[in-house]
């Protein structure tokens, strides 16, 4: 055996190592909260302090409406109302971007990353539809792909996942549905399925291993489907403390996080908790906020410990590490 070929790794591999390495180098749960993004150890409790912040006329993150985690290359993805911003995922106070995109009419409400194809979902409100970049993409860089019209059913997209397993994008438009594309679709696209739910759903997260669905339906409960779209568990009840709920994020270890508005201004809003198998009243097993000052719009939720594929890890990433040995 040469020394060449002792070094030559298989490439699935090469790709396990380094994204168990960027993984490992992260512990954190990312909550997009009003004007900045908090950044929570991982068993921070209730009252916690973030153990980062980024905020400030620099780093510009007012208004954040969504955030994606991407692992792999250690970045953190922020919509807010006119640009997609992109943060080393270590970042800390008033900080530059990194990259920022920009586009005409384009108002990102949700994001998602596949870092596998190197590429970026923004989803827009009021039919404007589902914009794919390039992930290295920086400044007003054209779309790749443009999945809009009226046969694709999309509204105001609030939601968005890529499940890299079965090859699909998830959007969910705020007024009632979930829609289902194939993960390359472009153009007026009809969507492969569609369901509905709720009146004003928010975020989804897609546990493929499981091939369930979760979906944060804007009140005071979470519901899990099938990926047909069957009705499978609610989390709700007074105890839980839900009561409208927003973004979502599940990690590995099986807990699924619910980012939660509360309608009284006098109360924070939080991140709970949950075991991913919860059905009805229970306690949150976490319940994380900030202690002042009160925070509202907790919107986008993202966690550094993603279990499901296409949430800032690769596939071979997933496959190998969650369960598809």
């Amino acid at each position: 055996m040469n020394s060449a070929s002792v070094f030559r790794f298989p490439h699935f591999l090469l790709v396990i190592f380094l994204s168990l390495s960027a993984t490992n180098a992260l512990a954190d749960t990312y909550v997009c909260a009003g004007d900045s993004i908090g950044v929570f150890a991982d068993d921070a409790g209730l009252g916690s302090s973030p153990i980062r912040t980024i905020t400030g006329p620099t780093a510009g993150v007012a208004e954040c409406y969504a955030i994606a985690l991407d692992n792999l290359h250690g970045e953190l993805w922020v919509t807010t109302q006119s640009t997609v911003r992109v943060f080393p995922a270590r970042a800390n106070g008033d900080v530059a971007p990194l990259r920022t995109i920009t586009a005409p009419g384009l108002f990102a409400t949700s994001i998602a990353v596949d870092v596998e194809a190197d590429e970026v979902y923004v989803g827009t409100p009021g039919g404007g539809g589902i914009f794919v970049f390039a992930r290295t993409g920086n400044g007003s860089p054209a779309p790749l792909r443009t999945i809009q019209g009226d046969q694709t059913t999309l509204g105001n997209v609030v939601g968005l996942f890529v499940d890299r397993v079965n090859n699909e994008l998830y959007a969910v438009n705020y007024g009632g549905s979930v829609v289902v594309f194939d993960r390359m679709a472009n153009g007026d696209a009809a969507p492969s399925r569609l369901f509905t739910n709720s009146t004003n759903p928010f975020g989804l997260v897609v546990d493929a291993r499981a091939n369930e669905v979760f979906l944060a339906t804007g009140t005071g409960y979470v519901r899990a489907f099938d990926r047909s779209g069957a009705a499978l568990r609610t989390i709700d009840g007074t105890t839980s403390g839900l009561t409208q709920t927003a973004g979502l994020a599940l990690r590995r270890d099986g807990i699924l996080l619910v980012g939660n508005q509360y309608r009284s201004s006098s109360i924070p809003d939080a991140v709970f908790g949950f075991p991913r198998t919860q059905n009805g009243n229970a306690s949150p097993v976490i319940d994380i906020n900030f202690a002042a000052p009160l925070q509202r719009v907790s919107w986008g939720v993202a966690t550094s410990q993603a279990y499901a594929c296409g949430e800032g890890q690769t596939t071979s990433y997933c496959l190998f590490r969650t369960g598809f040995e």
